[in-house]
This record gives C-alpha cells, sequence and structure tokens, in this order.
C-alpha cells in the first residue's frame, strides 16, 4: 500500500483511536466486575451500533460466506486478547498492558513483508531502534512505582499475541470491506466465545449498581465503538508499518492517562521516554511526508 497524502490526517485519527482504548483500560481498574464479563458486556453493548451502522451502508448478508469466516476468525482473536487484557489490568499496571500492546508491531510489520509484499526502508529500522530505547526508558522510570506482577506481565503478553492476530485479519479484510461490516461480524463472533467462557468459567453477571452500570456502557463505547472501530478504519487506509508504529504511542498515552485519571507518577524518564518515542517514530515515517 503506497503512502497517502491524508497519512497525516489518518494518524491523527489512530491517536485519538489510542485515546479512547487506553482511557477504556483506566475504566477497566475502576470496577470490581470479574475479566470475562466485562469482555463480554464490551462487546454485546457495541453490536447493536455496529449492526445499525453496517445496515445503514451495506447489504451484510451479501458478504460471502468465506468472508464472514474470516471475520469471525478475527472476533475470536479479540475475545481472547480482551480475556487476557482484563486479567492482566487486575495484576499489573495500566502503563505496562499498554507497553505489551505496543509491542504487537514486532508481528504486524513481518504480517506485511510476507503476506501483503510491503517494502521496509532504512530509516524505519533506525527510527524503530530509537522508539523501543525510548518505550523502555519511560517503562524505566517508574522503578519501585510499578505495581506490575510476572502473571500480570505474561497476561499482557498473550493478549498482544491475540490482538496481533486479530490486528493482521482486519488489515486484510479492510481491502475489501468497510469497518462496520467487519466489527459486526467480528462482535458475534467475539460474543459467543466470551459468552461460552463466561458461563463456564465465571457465571454470568450483571452490574450491581448505576455507576457499574456506567463503567461498563462507558467501557463498550470508548473502547469498544469509538476506539477499536477507528483504529480498524485507519487499518484500510495506511500500511502495516505506519498502524504498527503508531502502537508504540500506546505507552505514552498510558502514562498520561495514568498521571491524568490515577494520579500516577510522570517524572523525568517518563517525559525522556516519551519525547524519544516520538523522535523515533518521526524518523520512521518521514520520508512519507
Amino acid at each position: 500500500m503506497s503512502p497517502s497524502k491524508n497519512t497525516p490526517f489518518f494518524i491523527a485519527v489512530a491517536l485519538m483511536a489510542e485515546c479512547f482504548i487506553i482511557y477504556a483500560s483506566v475504566l477497566v481498574k475502576l470496577t470490581d466486575m470479574s475479566p470475562l464479563n466485562l469482555a463480554f458486556y464490551r462487546i454485546i453493548l457495541a453490536l447493536p451500533i455496529f449492526w445499525f451502522m453496517a445496515h445503514l451502508k451495506h447489504n451484510i448478508f451479501s458478504i460471502p460466506l468465506k468472508d464472514i469466516s474470516l471475520m469471525f476468525v478475527a472476533g475470536v482473536f479479540f475475545a481472547f486478547d480482551l480475556l487476557f487484557f482484563n486479567l492482566a489490568l487486575r495484576h499489573t499496571s495500566v502503563a505496562n498492558v499498554n507497553l505489551f500492546a505496543s509491542l504487537a508491531c514486532f508481528i504486524l510489520i513481518p504480517i506485511g513483508i510476507i503476506f501483503f509484499k510491503e517494502k521496509i526502508k532504512k530509516s524505519f529500522f533506525f527510527g524503530g531502534f530509537v522508539a523501543i530505547i525510548g518505550v523502555f526508558v519511560l517503562m524505566g522510570g517508574k522503578g519501585a512505582l510499578s505495581v506490575a506482577t510476572p502473571y500480570g506481565d505474561f497476561m499482557a503478553f498473550l493478549s498482544v499475541l491475540c490482538y496481533s492476530c486479530f490486528l493482521g485479519v482486519i488489515y486484510s479484510l479492510r481491502r475489501k470491506y468497510g469497518t462496520f461490516e467487519i466489527m459486526l461480524f467480528a462482535c458475534v463472533g467475539s460474543s459467543i466465545v466470551l459468552l461460552a467462557l463466561v458461563l463456564i468459567f465465571e457465571g454470568f453477571e450483571v452490574p450491581k449498581d448505576t455507576k457499574d452500570w456506567g463503567i461498563v456502557v462507558l467501557i463498550a463505547l470508548c473502547g469498544q465503538v469509538i476506539g477499536q472501530g477507528f483504529f480498524n478504519y485507519i487499518m484500510g487506509k495506511v500500511n502495516t508499518q505506519t498502524s504498527s508504529f503508531l502502537l508504540l504511542f500506546a505507552p505514552v498515552i498510558a502514562a498520561f492517562m495514568g498521571f491524568l485519571f490515577l494520579g500516577e507518577h510522570l517524572g523525568i524518564y517518563e517525559i525522556c521516554g516519551i519525547v524519544i518515542i516520538i523522535f523515533g517514530v518521526y524518523i520512521a515515517k518521514r520520508e512519507n511526508y
């Protein structure tokens, strides 16, 4: 996929989407609902919106069964991503979870090279190296202030594996279909898997009060409809290299979100790491502008 003259606009959209996704992860820490139930509500509450929008733009029943099956597969990957993601948030920091999410670029880039024959420029490697240094500087500043645990970090690692597979399938589908059709069938696939897991492992829960209902609805709107919806939209507008590098902004956004909403520490190391990441991404993509 060749660079688009509108790439800066799509990057802005992606960063906005990441803000909403990470805000949803902050909200997960504010409720004591079980991880599987929370993931199920996030998907099921978003389904009517995606159905309505998809139905307005496209005859969804004219989509070939083969492609619907691929959308379902994407949904299965996303269901397990949400499972591991929510488990990770209970056992590690928001920043650490999003650090692992940013490492999806190391899976997406090979997917673009192998399956979509994308070419990589030398500046991409150098910029990537600089950005990764920035990520570790950012996280190194947490030190003793971190609430991370090995179990939580392992769950975050499993989450990023599933999320990378989800984005890889979405990227291939976005060449043929719009965001709403893909998200509709992906959410159907996710909801079936999550409902089965809920019934087997946790039992079905209902939010206990207005506060929990409000948090659940916000997670669905911010994390799924706006966040994932817009990020999946840009998957059809930029190549895997650009979308991968945008994921490296996740720890940056998480650091600011943690500072603003959870009172997490933001010191000189974190600020330096943020600057290095932004500089690295600029180096990697400057030839496209």
